[in-house]
């Protein structure tokens, strides 16, 4: 990766918190992340699952929008909803991680009451906290040791409960953690479980600040990557060493390319706490918790503690206040010594006044030895004074130790009662899920059963169909073989016919060429000679034939000569050309 890649930040409210995008350019073959459209899912004043509407925008991110809503029967009733585009959940089963979402039930998990999803967008319902986020919180500064200890404690009790419900939360950061406030008191709640994924999913998403090596890896792999839940101990941890050093102590704040995160995570497991870092802080418990530290941000996911150990790893927070205890209780144990050594000290002295008390009586000096002790007394007195003085301020503190301690019982009895409280709603909670789990089941029973009677009638409906368009088919194919033998019939009797009047125009041809050659027969219409033809020689041998009848000439008169004598032979006349053709009329030049 080069100097020039770079990071954008995106930044949301609440559920929907600052997200760190790598906008740089993938390596080959990998694709840039997607951005979600976000203009398809419903807006202010819409319906949201028949029953939610919503009232107003709380905030949006990469992934999705949170709005008020508010119920359609129970206007005063209103909650967090929160929608997400479908292709979210690609690949993901949407109604399995809601549910076990909604089972997760911890007091300090955001509590999931509804939940849902169309062909376009999943929705889900949550509680509206008073309070603020915990990025709104350092605003103000960065945390004392106590004061972070109060907070991550039941942070991490949640994160765990998420662990052991299967799931993992993926983006735990500062405006992830909504530190509410119930009558007056603090309670951290995690937000923003759009991108929690089970455990072997290979869903990822996150922050890039607060993400463990392992979970940038495979945000920016080629293939799918499995990660553990560890990569939630690795964010809570930057998280709280964000808290307590504040942005300009913490190494990556002025990140801008993949090679200076890497450089600020090496940073953090080495070197967790800068110089300049809780300068407050020194000797043994600097030292404890930054051997914390480079455990629970450890670049090995193995080296790294899991969120329960990190639990119980968190008293290092209260090494210091436990050591400012040790010092006050070496201090009255002192104070204890230096009042017996005084005791002694002023009993030497009077044993020494009634010493000298003797020696000045046995000296005679009885007044001088009295004012003497006089003024002993008077220095006992004062002594004894201070001793009162001492005794009284041990008094003071045992009673304030008393105080403390009866108070911290009444927070634990007090906690345990809020516990118990949640626990009782998020068995109820449980119960009308898994009452609402069953109601969809038996919904979905019987639309399979309609399904399977669909298919069945669809099935004898196919099968009719199938035999009609069979026995339809071979119908047509029967009259298509008829209409094939009519037509070879047909062309065989066309063919006779075309060879009967070849051979009628054969003959026709022939008889017309006959009577072309025969000089005794004139053409049919013909006129008749002018007059008897001349003899061209002494004696004719024959007489030219009578002209053959005409059906248009008319009758011709006898001759006035006297008749020829009959020929001998006279050829017979040709037969009528057929009615269908009609020649075309001969001429023949007779010669004389």
């Amino acid at each position: 990766m080069t100097d020039n890649d770079s990071f954008r930040v995106t930044k949301t409210q609440q559920a929907l918190a600052a997200t760190l995008v790598d906008d740089s350019r993938p390596a080959s073959g990998a694709k840039r992340p997607s951005h979600h459209d976000l203009s398809k899912l419903p807006d202010v004043g819409d319906l949201v699952g028949n029953q939610y509407r919503l009232v107003r925008l709380l905030g949006q991110g990469m992934f999705g929008k949170v709005y008020v809503a508010e119920r359609v029967d129970v206007p005063e009733h209103r909650v967090a909803l929160k929608m997400m585009p479908k292709e979210v959940y690609a690949g993901r089963n949407v109604e399995r991680e809601l549910v076990m979402l909604a089972a997760a039930g911890h007091p300090n998990v955001v509590q999931l009451k509804d939940h849902g999803a169309t062909d376009k967008f999943v929705w889900l319902t949550m509680p509206v906290y008073e309070g603020e986020t915990l990025a709104e919180r350092l605003e103000r500064g960065p945390l004392d040791l106590k004061e972070a200890y109060e907070i991550f404690l039941p942070i991490a009790r949640g994160v765990e409960a998420l662990h052991t419900a299967g799931l993992r939360h993926q983006d735990l950061k500062p405006e992830n953690i909504f530190l509410a406030r119930f009558a007056g008191r603090l309670h951290p709640i995690i937000l923003d479980l759009g991108v929690a994924a089970e455990r072997a999913s290979t869903f990822v998403a996150g922050t890039i600040l607060y993400g463990a090596p392992e979970q940038i890896d495979a945000l920016h792999a080629t293939v799918k990557m499995t990660v553990s839940e560890k990569i939630d101990t690795y964010g809570l941890a930057a998280t709280l060493l964000l808290s307590l050093v504040g942005p300009e102590n913490f190494p990556g704040t002025h990140s801008k390319s993949r090679d200076e995160i890497a450089e600020a995570q090496q940073e953090r497991a080495t070197q967790p706490l800068r110089r300049d870092a809780l300068p407050d802080l020194r000797g043994a418990p600097r030292r404890q918790l930054r051997e914390a530290f480079c455990r629970w941000l450890a670049l090995e996911a193995e080296s790294r503690s899991s969120t329960g150990e990190m639990a119980e790893e968190l008293d290092v927070l209260l090494a210091k206040e436990r050591a400012a205890a040790a010092a006050e209780r070496r201090r009255v144990a002192k104070q204890k010594a230096m009042l017996r050594r005084f005791r002694v000290v002023v009993a030497a002295l009077l044993v020494a006044a009634l010493g000298l008390v003797g020696y000045a009586y046995s000296k005679r000096k009885t007044l001088a030895l009295a004012n003497e002790l006089a003024r002993a007394k008077t220095e006992g007195a004062q002594q004894f004074d201070k001793l009162e003085t001492c005794v009284a301020s041990h008094r003071i503190a045992e009673h304030d130790t008393a105080e403390c301690k009866a108070l911290r019982a009444r927070d634990q009895a007090d906690f345990k009662q809020t516990l118990e409280g949640f626990t009782r709603t998020g068995s109820g909670e449980q119960g009308d899920c898994a009452k609402q789990i069953m109601t969809f089941s038996t919904r979905v029973r019987v639309c399979e059963d309609g399904m399977a009677t669909a298919t069945k009638n669809c099935a004898a409906e196919k099968e009719r169909i199938t035999v009609d368009w069979t026995t339809r088919a071979g119908q047509l194919v029967a009259e298509r073989e008829e209409q094939k033998k009519q037509i070879e019939v047909r062309a065989t009797e066309i063919s006779q016919l075309n060879s009967e009047l070849d051979k009628a125009r054969a003959e026709t041809k022939a008889c017309l060429s006959r009577v072309a050659d025969n000089p005794y027969v004139e053409p049919t219409g013909a006129a008749p000679a002018a007059g008897p033809p001349r003899a061209s020689a002494p004696a004719p041998s024959a007489a030219p034939p009578a002209p053959a009848p005409s059906a248009t000439a008319p009758p011709q008169p006898p001759p006035t000569q006297p008749p020829a004598p009959p020929p001998t032979t006279a050829p017979a006349a040709p037969p009528a050309p057929p009615a269908q053709t009609e020649p075309a009329p001969i001429k023949k030049e007779k010669e004389t």
